[in-house]
């Protein structure tokens, strides 16, 4: 808002006090705005108008013998030089014109109401024209529209969103537009039904996405005076934001692929497979690795259907796209459902705020494997079986579906039948995955394989640690008399304790555990349970450290010796560090 600084008449006419009455008015007729400023010396006395001067004529005075001193305004209006236009029209609603002092007292301009009108004048101009750049040079369209929705304003962005020009439109109701489908539906009616901001999504023939936001401005009264619309164009703003989403997809699925590197499970999936069991296991993979069917792989634990899962997707069609996995028992239960599905931004305490991409949609077009599917909660089941069946997901927090095209291949260690028997695992979904059951062999019915397995464990461990070690004969007979509970894992855990703790470059049954050889326990194992009689709490510190070292062999993490041993995970880890045998 304008002050009287801006609005004042900075080069005013000034006498002197002592000026005679006729001078006076010879000054007040060639001085622009009809207005004199007095001056006693320095001191400022008033104002002289046309009024004034009527007045002491009316009053009968001899004007001629008057001085400028005595026909001055009375009073004299004042204002200040940062009073604000409504102050300043106060004043003028009372008299003609007013002086416009300083702070200080110093007069530094006088304003009159012809002057003010032709000085809001030029305001309203200026204003409009700087409301027709703001509203012109929008990327968005802008529009405006009166209290009764007929349109007042629109740039030319309207045009290009609507396709109609703006003489069709202008001094138009929006109900007419509405009814003529320019626009639909209208936010500006919806602003004026309700009274508050309105944002709407408004489509065109073409698929354009058109966002449209109504904002009303309010008389005092209350009443809406105003409806100002936004409009942008979402349609590049979904594309982008789509790419976004895409890059992250291939960003996370490189990830991915770059910590499978680094764990040794990318390459060319080629299996070892010397023993009839295997070699009818591999066909058998090759033959439904041409077709989208699920798999269910079976088998101990450590026999390798991971493995397997990774030959099956490498020998498919989809082998160029994601393999990706997801270890359902080693995922707490309260994270496993973002970890499956994501979650957009904002869906729950602590969540990021750009949400996160979930396995599924990293797996899209590729494979997703199902590790220990035996332990996922059964709400979890529901929604799988869904996905399975219907080949679309919804992130946590966000009803927008997403369109799936994967493979799914589970495993598990456990009985799944009897689970269903028990009412642990849902019965359809068992079905849906059971479609190819495969059942992976524990390695103690193919030591025809354990020779090459440790051959090719031997070559990637010696790469690895930059050694150069190997098997005597007699060290590899006694790897094939073992029954390895452990299965495969065991087998390849054994290899690269011998990498590191065997002094010598060949290994020979003497560097080999005790346990080993000839089915035997391990030594302090042994001495307990045929030498003299020991303590029973030595006894027990012994058999413990004996199992831990057991399940170590055949198992991976500590959640899975947990689940073996049937304690608590945070159990395991503190024995483990007690008997010295897991680094602190």
């Amino acid at each position: 808002m304008p002050e009287a600084k801006e609005l004042m008449l900075k080069e005013y006419a000034s006498i002197d006090s002592e000026l005679p009455g006729p001078a006076v008015i010879e000054k007040l007729l060639a001085s622009a705005g009809q207005v004199l400023a007095v001056f006693e010396g320095k001191k400022f006395k008033g104002l002289i108008t046309a009024q004034s001067v009527a007045w002491c004529c009316r009053e009968g005075m001899i004007f001629k013998a008057k001085k400028a001193g005595q026909l001055l305004l009375d009073p004299c209006p004042e204002v200040f030089v940062d009073t604000d236009l409504t102050g300043v029209l106060a004043v003028l609603q009372q008299h003609p014109v007013a002086a416009v002092k300083s702070r200080q007292g110093k007069l530094e301009g006088v304003i009159t109401g012809p002057l003010l009108a032709l000085k809001l004048a030029v305001f309203a101009q200026e204003l409009e024209k700087e409301l027709d750049a703001v509203i012109s040079f929008s990327s968005d369209e802008i529009l405006i529209a009166d209290r009764e929705g007929r349109i007042l304003r629109a740039n030319r962005q309207f045009e290009e969103n609507f396709g109609v020009g703006l003489d069709a439109v202008l001094g138009k109701t929006v109900d007419e537009l509405e009814k003529k489908k320019i626009f639909y539906p209208s936010v500006t009616r919806l602003v004026l039904d309700k009274k508050e901001s309105q944002t709407v999504i408004q489509s065109r023939r073409n698929g354009r996405k058109l966002l449209a936001t109504g904002t009303p401005a309010f008389n005092d009264d209350g009443s809406v005076f105003r409806v100002v619309v936004n409009t942008r164009d979402i349609t590049k703003l979904n594309s982008l934001k789509q790419k976004l989403e895409e890059a992250e997809l291939l960003k996370n699925r490189y990830q991915q692929e770059l910590v499978e590197l680094r764990q040794g499970y990318l390459g060319s999936g080629d299996l070892i497979a010397e023993s009839p069991a295997m070699v009818e296991l591999v066909k058998m993979a090759q033959k439904i690795a041409a077709v989208d069917s699920t798999v269910l792989l079976t088998g101990e634990s450590g026999v390798g259907k991971g493995m397997i899962a990774r030959f099956i997707h490498n020998c498919s069609p989809r082998s160029a796209k994601p393999f990706t996995v997801v270890n359902c028992g080693a995922i707490p239960e309260n994270l496993l459902e973002s970890e499956l599905f994501g979650y957009a931004g904002g869906a729950f305490t602590g969540a990021l705020k750009e949400g996160k991409i979930g396995k599924l949609e990293l797996a899209n077009e590729g494979t997703l494997f199902l590790d220990e599917i035996a332990d996922l909660p059964l709400n979890l089941q529901v929604k799988l079986l869904h996905v399975i069946q219907e080949g679309v997901i919804s992130r946590i927090g966000s009803t927008r579906e997403i369109k799936l095209n994967l493979r799914f291949i589970a495993a598990t260690n456990r009985d799944i039948a009897a689970l269903v028997e028990a009412g642990k695992f849902r019965e359809d979904l068992y079905f849906r995955l059971d479609v190819i059951p495969l059942l992976v062999p524990p390695l103690k019915e193919r030591r025809e394989d354990i020779r090459k397995l440790t051959a090719a464990f031997l070559e990637k461990l010696n790469r690895r640690y930059q050694k150069e070690k190997t098997f005597s004969a007699a060290a590899l007979s006694t790897l094939e008399a073992y029954q390895w509970p452990g299965n495969v894992r065991e087998l390849e855990n054994l290899i690269e304790r011998m990498m590191i703790v065997a002094e010598v470059d060949e290994i020979t049954p003497l560097q080999l555990p005790r346990y080993l050889l000839g089915g035997e326990k391990t030594e302090s194992l042994r001495q307990i349970t045929t030498g003299d009689l020991p303590p029973l709490k030595e006894a027990l510190e012994v058999l413990e450290k004996d199992l831990l070292f057991r399940a170590l062999q055949q198992h991976r993490t500590t959640y899975e010796i947990a689940k073996a041993l049937q304690i608590d995970q945070s159990t395991v880890v503190r024995k483990l560090k007690r008997h010295r045998l897991k680094e602190e």
